[in-house]
């Protein structure tokens, strides 16, 4: 149950010539005015709180980008075009373009096993060895978990990528490698680690001097390693207990080819025109893009929450086939950002939308956008996963705060009550003892739920990964759990050990035991 769940979640999470905004009164020529396109987009910002987002609208030649709200809130500065995100998973597909162009090359044989470039990386499956090829991970049929995620390590060291891919050793695959398709972020950290070892430049390096800069994507940084001293990048944010608050996020280079490339609207909006229009790139990245949008056939489709077609899995995009056409799309979410792409290379539609906020309101933005532009009506958004597990957290608070203060004060009043004698140790028994050890157990209990529930809320994944992606109230809350199971037992100690003496009590709590006495006599 715990893996299904898993695979739910992650695939939740898939989710030329120089372009320039349109003047024109229409939204890239798609017929939706831009003040439709902006109530639609700040209304769906403020049902979430994200604090800051902007979205690309593409149609034809004629290209719409707009920022919203703020990129950093604290200092009041304002999200803009060339405003730069982390991207989260819509990395991948630019990792599959700088592979495939050393396929292109020669350098690289998807059909190779992957020890042939890697040798460090030793998979087990069902007690033998498995040797999956560089194709099974670029199509996310490797057979690596989805718990791959909970291997990477913080770090900002240059062997970090090589760090992260070793370490996938560590964990069993799931499934018999080419079987079936489960998305997971390692795989392709694995195959920036053949970029790393093939080319022999750094993965950083290698897409700066190979990729981005031939595509004309001078906005558009493989992870915080390659940004530009004095640039800027919008602050990231977590749901607190009131509002959004500012979360500087570890720093994880060994997984930047999977999730941390950086990039702004007015990137997004020509890597989207060339993903439409590959003739527009350098001839070998034009053939890598292209193959990058070739689904894997080898494997079934797969349909998964929230989308309710089948898919195929191509170079770093979700694919989705309607007859003869098909329309692509990825989502991206890191522990303090969002992103979502899609796009209809038949109709030459694209939309992208980029936020500083973990939150399915990106996706919610891009999905409703494009359906406005085919003249449809969006859909309602989908449940936010991070705000519902930020009530939760807030109600716990709420809750045991108010228990806590109450028993703290009773506490308060019997300690009082046993300096003036008004409370008096009782003689024990065996029946004390009992009822002692089952208070004892039960605040042992509360603390081990405190410490398991937020693990099986998150697919059973550790505390260390659930710190970084938590909203903040979630740890607090747990905490509070555990003082709230261990405060009550211990009142219930208390009154049980130093019960009220004879004089201490009233007339009704006096009767029963004057009863007792009489019938003894």
């Amino acid at each position: 149950m715990n893996r299904l769940l898993i695979k739910i979640f992650c695939i939740c999470m898939l989710l030329g010539t120089a372009i320039l905004p349109s003047d024109s009164a229409n939204a890239a020529g798609s017929g939706i005015s831009k003040e439709a396109v902006d109530k639609y987009v700040l209304q769906l910002m403020d049902s979430v709180d994200l604090p800051g987002a902007s979205i690309v609208l593409l149609k034809g030649d004629e290209t719409y980008t707009k920022g919203y709200g703020e990129a950093d809130t604290g200092r009041k500065i304002p999200v803009t075009p060339d405003t730069l995100f982390e991207i989260g998973s819509n990395s991948k597909a630019f990792t599959a373009v700088g592979l495939l162009l050393l396929v292109e090359r020669g350098l690289v044989d998807l059909e190779a096993p992957i020890k042939q470039y890697l040798p460090r990386l030793e998979l087990q499956w069902e007690g033998g060895t498995a040797e999956p090829t560089v194709s099974h991970f670029l199509h996310q049929t490797s057979g690596l978990g989805s718990d791959s995620v909970t291997l990477i390590n913080p770090s900002i060291r240059d062997n970090a990528l090589q760090d992260t891919v070793h370490r996938l050793s560590e964990n069993p695959l799931w499934y018999q490698p080419g079987t079936q398709f489960l998305y997971s972020t390692g795989n392709y950290d694995v195959l920036g680690a053949i970029i790393e070892t093939v080319s022999g430049m750094s993965y950083e390096s290698f897409m700066s001097a190979e990729v981005l800069q031939p595509l004309g994507l001078n906005q558009t940084f493989a992870g915080r390693k390659a940004l530009p001293e004095g640039k800027a990048i919008s602050q990231g944010y977590k749901p607190g207990l009131i509002g959004n608050r500012n979360y500087n996020a570890p720093i994880y280079r060994g997984n930047t080819p999977a999730g941390y490339i950086l990039s702004s609207a007015n990137d997004m909006a020509r890597w989207l025109s060339l993903q439409m229009n590959p003739s527009a790139a350098p001839p070998e990245l034009r053939s890598a893009i292209a193959l990058a949008q070739i689904p894997d056939e080898t494997v079934k489709a797969t349909v998964s929450p929230p989308y309710t077609v089948p898919f195929q899995y191509g170079g770093g995009w979700l694919i989705f086939t309607n007859g003869d056409h098909k329309h692509f799309s990825h989502g991206g979410n890191n522990p303090n950002y969002s992103s979502y792409v899609l796009f209809n290379p038949e109709q030459q539609v694209g939309v992208a939308v980029l936020g500083n906020r973990n939150t399915t309101a990106t996706y919610a933005i891009c999905q409703g956008l494009y359906a406005l532009q085919q003249g449809l009506t969006p859909t309602a958004a989908p449940l936010d996963t991070i705000d519902t597990v930020n009530l939760t957290g807030r109600v716990i608070l709420a809750v045991c705060s108010v228990l806590c203060l109450w028993m703290i004060y009773v506490w308060i009043k019997d300690l009082r009550l046993i300096r003036n004698r008004v409370r008096m140790l009782r003689r024990a028994y065996s029946t004390l003892y009992v009822k002692s050890a089952c208070l004892i157990i039960l605040a042992a209990l509360i603390a081990g739920m405190a410490w398991y529930l937020p693990k099986l809320l998150f697919w059973g994944y550790p505390w260390r990964f659930i710190a970084v992606w938590a909203p903040f109230t979630i740890a607090p809350a747990m905490i509070l759990i555990a003082i709230t199971g261990v405060l009550f037992p211990a009142l219930r100690l208390l009154k049980l050990w130093y019960p009220l003496s004879l004089e201490g009590q009233t007339d009704q709590q006096k009767q029963p035991r004057v009863i007792q006495e009489e019938v003894s006599l």
